[in-house]
């Protein structure tokens, strides 16, 4: 029997497919959305956004498909492509993806100077955002919005950094059980109602941590969640 290479796809474990398998679901959902909505009488600007969502979504699924025939891990150490990417780009492309995916209001308020960009991975990060905008959707109560900050600042012995704030309405987290949400597999929520796999999370965090950043989840003022994430900043913040 023939060893496999370094790489192979069968050095993939099964917790490694899963995750493949949520992301993948994640960038169809985004593709159903928009097609939903160009079943409605749209003008030729909406149709034009909504095209390019769904292109947005399809590199994102070929992107994965590479990576899983690559035998490359969802969970990298590192990020796997170095390149610059325009925060207030990604955000807001992630914010209308999934206003059509989940069908919910999302406010974006960008209070860094225009220019802000990181250095990395920008399928890998639009991942980390549509998960945790898709998150709060899912937690937060019918009619109410899920709200965006983009933000930047110097910090201590970080420098420059960017920040990302996904707020929400829902019934928050309590802090003891905090770390254990980015586990793979876990849900902290014991009813059946809201859907998923404990995965989103999970995906998260391994995506951050591989572009030398953080994430956190924290008490939104008010009650919910906020899922504060943190980047190197490749802009000095003034």
């Amino acid at each position: 029997m023939t060893r496999p290479a370094d790489n192979d796809p069968r050095d993939l474990s099964r917790a490694d497919m899963a995750l493949f398998a949520h992301e993948l679901r994640g960038a169809l959902t985004v593709i159903a959305g928009y097609s939903a909505l160009l079943r409605h009488g749209l003008d030729e600007q909406e149709v034009a956004a909504a095209l390019e969502g769904i292109d947005r979504a399809i590199a994102r699924a070929d992107a994965l498909c590479g990576d899983a025939l690559a035998g490359r891990t969802p969970s990298p150490s590192q990020a796997q492509v170095r390149e610059t990417v325009d925060l207030r780009e990604l955000v807001s492309q992630a914010a209308a993806d999934q206003r059509s995916a989940t069908g919910r209001e999302i406010t974006l308020r960008f209070d860094a100077a225009p220019g802000l960009a990181v250095i990395g991975d920008e399928q890998a990060l639009a991942r980390v955002l549509a998960n945790l905008i898709g998150n709060a959707a899912k937690y937060s109560p019918p009619g109410t919005p899920v709200d965006v900050v983009v933000d930047a600042r110097e910090q201590p012995f970080l420098g420059a950094t960017a920040i990302i704030e996904i707020c929400d309405r829902g019934p928050g987290i309590p802090p003891a059980q905090r770390e254990l949400a980015f586990e793979p597999f876990e849900r902290l929520d014991s009813g059946e109602e809201t859907p998923g796999t404990g995965l989103g999370l999970a995906v998260v965090r391994n995506v951050v941590l591989a572009h030398d950043g953080r994430v956190k989840l924290l008490d939104r003022v008010g009650g919910g969640t906020v899922a504060r994430v943190e980047l190197p900043a490749e802009t000095r913040v003034e």
